[in-house]
């Protein structure tokens, strides 16, 4: 009896071990990401959250994925133009690809963009007119008002989906 439970808890430490491991990999990258924020080189940043954004895609690791896009599309917003568009464009394609719960997460974070976008942009909404569909799918930043609200109803009616799932995963 003795052995089996010998057995079992170096089995479990070495399994926590392996988990520490891949936490500490992420906590020293992000720790290159705070370094780099702070001698205020986003480029640097930005290819280091790129580095992390691969590796928690490769190892399925939702909390991560969604950590890295979040800061890349900070740093995007920083150092490229039309960033507004390239970064729902990720997101859309993100959120094609994911599973449950990240992709109920990345409809959240996507209709808050969209409404970020309107709130800095609000002027240029009211002067436009209603049109029957979207002028152009692709670029949100051509749509009327009503267009944008839908698409911004529908992302965060989406991020409510799989609530029963959603609710039963572990928080940390």
């Amino acid at each position: 009896m003795m052995k089996k439970l010998y057995l079992i808890l170096t089995v479990f430490m070495f399994s926590q071990f392996g988990n520490a491991q891949a936490n500490n990999s992420y906590d020293q990258l992000w720790q290159q990401v705070d370094k780099h924020e702070l001698e205020n080189r986003t480029k640097s940043a930005l290819q280091v959250v790129e580095t992390i954004f691969s590796k928690a895609k490769e190892e399925n690791n939702y909390t991560q994925t969604i950590k890295a896009l979040l800061h890349k599309s900070a740093y995007v917003m920083t150092l490229e133009e039309d960033a507004e568009l390239n970064i729902v464009n990720e997101f859309k394609s993100e959120i094609e690809l994911a599973d449950a719960p990240t992709k109920q997460i990345l409809h959240s974070h996507l209709a808050n963009l969209y409404w970020q976008y309107f709130q800095y942009n609000r002027y240029k909404f009211y002067n436009r007119t209603t049109t029957e569909s979207k002028v152009d799918p692709i670029d949100f930043r051509t749509w009327d008002l009503n267009t944008l609200f839908k698409e911004i109803d529908e992302h965060f009616s989406a991020s409510l989906m799989s609530a029963e799932k959603t609710q039963s995963l572990p928080i940390s």
